[in-house]
């Protein structure tokens, strides 16, 4: 691992996860359920800090197999659970791509577990079609996803920039962006309509502050979060440099003397397969 990267994961666990992934890990430990000789799949396993809580509270009969796709987290996580000797040899660690299939059999796993605090870019669906086919009949599915409002403040003034600016191929890519959020209880009802049972649904808000648009863009939970894709959304290069500059001045200009506040909403859904 780089000097730079190695900077960008204490970053990530320091401030960018207890402010955001860690809130959405901690929706999903308290509706867990462990099982004897439990077969764990956590998918957003991230720099390994909600496997490791998983697993501690599993037997010593049971393994987790932990997915990410993001090449620095998942060294920081091998890193972690190393240095854990009582439940290193109990989980296993993978690099996935985010557009590809799990690299898992069907019905191989007691328990599907995503963390959508720990990045963004699959849709709901996907993801919910996914560890239902990695699951074993009466086995248990939780996801906490970011919901339809998160970052809501920000994508307003984002659509204001682009009206202005007559970016309209750029708007309507936006609002596929923020089509892929899920609306309100839309999980839970996908879940039964596919006929798993014990459908359960639980929703958190909760706001970030942040002093200007520089503090807002630069923190980790930003900087290592959504902001690539709010930033493809935008174009390349000076077009996209462009549109962030107008969005930096606006944010500015709305929130002078105060705080620049964002919401996020997560539902965390939890299911049984039938």
């Amino acid at each position: 691992m780089t000097e730079k990267q190695e900077r960008l994961v204490k970053a990530y666990d320091a401030e960018a996860w207890p402010l955001y992934g860690g809130r959405f890990a901690e929706m999903i430990s308290a509706a867990f359920v462990p099982r004897p000789a439990a077969r764990v799949l956590v998918l957003g396993g991230a720099t390994g800090l909600l496997p490791l809580a998983l697993a501690r509270a599993l037997d010593a009969d049971s393994h987790l197999s932990t997915f990410d796709s993001a090449p620095t987290l998942v060294a920081q996580a091998r890193r972690r659970i190393e240095a854990d000797p009582a439940n290193a040899a109990r989980i296993s660690i993978a690099e996935v791509s985010a557009a590809a299939p799990l690299p898992v059999a069907p019905g191989s796993f007691t328990s599907a577990v995503f963390n959508g605090g720990a990045g963004e870019g699959t849709s709901a669906d996907d993801i919910l079609i996914e560890l239902s086919r990695a699951l074993r009949p009466g086995g248990q599915l939780i996801a906490a996803l970011p919901l339809r409002g998160s970052w809501a403040e920000f994508l307003d003034i984002y659509r204001g920039v682009l009206r202005d600016n007559r970016k309209p191929d750029s708007l309507a890519t936006l609002e596929r962006y923020v089509a892929t959020l899920p609306v309100d209880d839309a999980p839970a009802a996908a879940l039964e309509r596919a006929g798993m049972r014990n459908v359960q649904m639980t929703v958190q808000r909760w706001e970030l502050l942040f002093k200007s648009a520089r503090e807002f863009f630069f923190a980790p939970v930003i900087e290592l979060g959504p902001l690539a894709r709010w930033k493809a959304i935008a174009g390349r290069g000076d077009e996209m440099q462009d549109i962030f500059f107008f969005i930096k001045e606006a944010i500015d200009a709305y929130f002078a003397g105060g705080v620049f506040g964002v919401s996020v909403v997560a539902g965390c859904v939890s299911a049984t397969k039938a």
